[in-house]
């Protein structure tokens, strides 16, 4: 698996692949022990978890720091710990996570961040449609016997081609069906069906977009 996350960023990509915890044991007791959860983030000498603070291009390393947060957390009740030697600095306690130690649990992207969960929701449209390519009624990319990276183009290609018109015939068949039901029962469940859905703003800025003056 290592493989796969040293090839993508060959590529100069950034790997956004769920970690694949294996073996490994995920009862707090021995989170604390090993010192970062299951998501990579490390744990503060208080056993707090700390907070992503940017990524170190240079040393491909992800910094976190504790932000004090003994003395903003409701739970602390803004008690800090005694003799904490970590309150004197800015952000409190600080470490790293490097890629070169945890190449399959480090990312450039945190996981425990705002940004990967949004990157990683657009993955669910692509798993969809490896899916329907993978169905028993296409079987495009079940087992798929391509040499080089032209045929393999040529191959996603005509899945893609091949996607779109197998959704486009089953919207026009859905709408035939519904208009039918409806034109011979007129019930109004079938007329809603029927009516357009709503375009996002920016397809619609796309779609009418004008020609600026000369």
């Amino acid at each position: 698996m290592e493989k796969v996350f040293h090839h993508i960023r060959s590529t100069y990509s950034i790997p956004v692949i769920d970690y694949n915890q294996r073996d490994e044991k995920t009862d707090i007791k021995s989170l604390r022990e090993r010192g970062y959860d299951e998501k990579g983030i490390p744990f503060a000498p208080c056993f707090a978890l700390c907070k992503p603070n940017g990524w170190d291009e240079k040393k491909k390393r992800v910094s976190f720091v504790c932000r004090k947060q003994c003395l903003t957390s409701p739970l602390a009740a803004g008690n800090p710990i005694k003799n904490c030697r970590y309150l004197e600095n800015k952000c409190g306690y600080s470490t790293h996570m490097s890629i070169k130690a945890h190449p399959r649990l480090i990312c450039e992207i945190p996981r425990c961040s705002d940004c990967w969960k949004k990157i990683r929701n657009l993955r669910s449209a692509s798993e969809r449609s490896n899916g329907t390519t993978k169905s028993s009624d296409l079987d495009i990319l079940e087992s798929p016997r391509i040499y080089g990276l032209a045929m393999a183009s040529i191959e996603a290609t005509m899945a893609c081609i091949t996607t779109l018109l197998k959704r486009m015939m089953s919207f026009v068949i859905g709408i035939t069906l519904n208009l039918m039901k409806y034109l011979k029962t007129w019930d109004k469940s079938y007329k809603k069906k029927l009516a357009a859905p709503e375009v996002p703003a920016f397809i619609l800025s796309l779609i009418q977009r004008k020609r600026s003056p000369p």
